[in-house]
């Protein structure tokens, strides 16, 4: 009984060092003094009861587990101005060290309200800023903007199938409702494939791929991307495997996403602005911002006035914001009226509010092979008559979209968007087609009738 009750203050203590800090020391010696001393007439009772442990006793458990505290030094980012660091640990964002990633002690973890689908991979998302720095807001992007030594980075894992090895590459589907944090990482039943730095120098941001070595203990950079042949199962192996190839993206695929705007060419970050950001599942993100000093008060009223996706996963969530919550993040960047797909008039972001510029009872300018023998975008109503729903159930390289980014289809993303044409009131009126013109920039309607009539709002 002595030895069992002996274990469990160890292993209390164990967990309370686990990140051995001095804060985790403070809590291991402040819970020691609360417990009774076998000197004491409270103590002899405690023995007797079987809690047979000295305070001495303990101090000397608290000395061994906290060895080497000193040895342990918290990482901070190293920015690099010209240099591209061979390896992911030159940066100091991210180690591996037994079994256990460790992340600098500047490197803030964040998580998106509806998170971009890339083949069912968890996430984990770091940001980090120069001290002292601050991020700003634009107000005529609705975006934030950050300081020159930033460093994001975003690292691809999987959990490994029961009894595989690393090399084999036997996946399961990533927890679609919520992704691990640091402290939730062991390296012997995970895998890492990549991990994505995005690094705001002088002349603009910087992507850069490095793809993790099979000993998982770095990740080396790779200009060129990789392909990693994998197969991929479900949680409860209801479903046989599916076989894909996990695409790490090179240079130019990566600048092909995160250029924002075509007038500018610039690269820009796609997730940590404040729409995406505001309504973290891990409470106030932004309000940590502002606790650690990386915002302000002003920016963080400003951005909260801007409106916040929600999660596309939260079925308590009106479905028509899920829709556009999941179209905003998966499609919105290049889907824009700035983005990469702004002659095909179809705006798939969230500040676009007219329907036609959805898709709605809008013929394509050309998809050739994505129409899927499809005549609209989307027809109010029937998803298989539908252009958007053919092309995200596609994987056909000339049809799917996303065209980066994933191999497989999104099932529950695909079943989400189905849903919400299949509920969307109205229909489309064949005799007037909606076309659409791109002058420069600026497309506009040149037949502004709608060509489609809405029964009632799409809350």
């Amino acid at each position: 009984m002595r030895q069992s009750k002996h274990t469990s203050y160890r292993w209390r203590l164990s967990i309370l060092l686990a990140e051995r800090g001095l804060l985790a020391l403070y809590r291991a010696m402040a819970f020691i003094a609360g417990l009774p001393n076998r000197t004491s007439k409270a103590g002899a009772r405690a023995c007797r009861a079987g809690f047979g442990v000295s305070r001495t006793t303990l101090l000397m458990v608290v000395i061994a587990l906290s060895a080497g505290c000193a040895d342990q030094p918290t990482l901070n980012s190293q920015y690099f101005a010209v240099d591209n660091p061979k390896k992911l640990s030159q940066w100091s964002v991210i180690q591996a060290h037994d079994q256990a990633l460790t992340l600098a002690g500047d490197a803030q973890v964040y998580q998106l309200a509806s998170p971009l689908f890339s083949d069912y991979a968890g996430k984990l998302r770091t940001l980090s800023l120069p001290k002292g720095a601050q991020v700003s807001l634009d107000a005529d992007t609705e975006r934030f903007v950050y300081p020159v030594g930033t460093i994001i980075t975003k690292t691809f894992y999987y959990r490994r199938a029961a009894g595989s090895q690393r090399s084999e590459f036997r996946l399961v589907k990533a927890n679609q409702g919520a992704e691990f944090g640091v402290n939730d990482f062991s390296l012997s039943t995970l895998t890492l494939l990549e991990t994505r730095v995005l690094v705001k120098r002088a002349g603009g941001w910087a992507a850069l791929p490095y793809v993790w070595d099979a000993d998982q203990q770095d990740a080396t950079l790779s200009p060129a991307g990789a392909l990693i042949r994998a197969s991929l199962q479900d949680a409860d192996r209801s479903q046989a495997p599916q076989t894909f190839a996990y695409l790490v993206p090179n240079q130019n695929q990566c600048a092909g996403c995160h250029v924002l705007d075509q007038a500018t060419k610039a690269m820009l970050p796609i997730g940590p602005h404040p729409r995406h950001l505001a309504t973290g599942r891990q409470g106030d993100q932004l309000a940590d911002w502002v606790a650690s000093g990386a915002l302000s008060d002003e920016g963080l009223q400003r951005a909260k006035g801007l409106g916040a996706n929600v999660d596309w996963r939260d079925g308590h969530q009106p479905l028509n914001q899920r829709a556009r919550s999941y179209l905003d993040i998966n499609c919105g960047h290049c889907h824009s009226p700035t983005g990469p797909a702004d002659t095909s008039g179809m705006f798939l972001n969230a500040a676009t509010q007219d329907p036609i510029r959805w898709g709605v009872c809008k013929a394509p300018i050309a998809a050739g092979q994505g129409t899927g023998g499809a005549q609209y975008g989307i027809v109010p109503g029937n998803p298989d008559a539908s252009i958007l729903s053919y092309r995200l159930g596609s994987v056909d390289p000339g049809a799917m979209m996303p065209e980066l980014g994933r191999s497989l289809v999104h099932s529950e993303g695909l079943a989400l968007i189905r849903s919400w044409i299949a509920e969307m009131p109205g229909q489309c009126n064949a005799a007037q087609q909606t076309v659409v013109h791109s002058d420069g920039h600026n497309p506009r309607l040149l037949d502004e009738n709608p060509a489609f009539t809405l029964a009632s709002g799409l809350d």
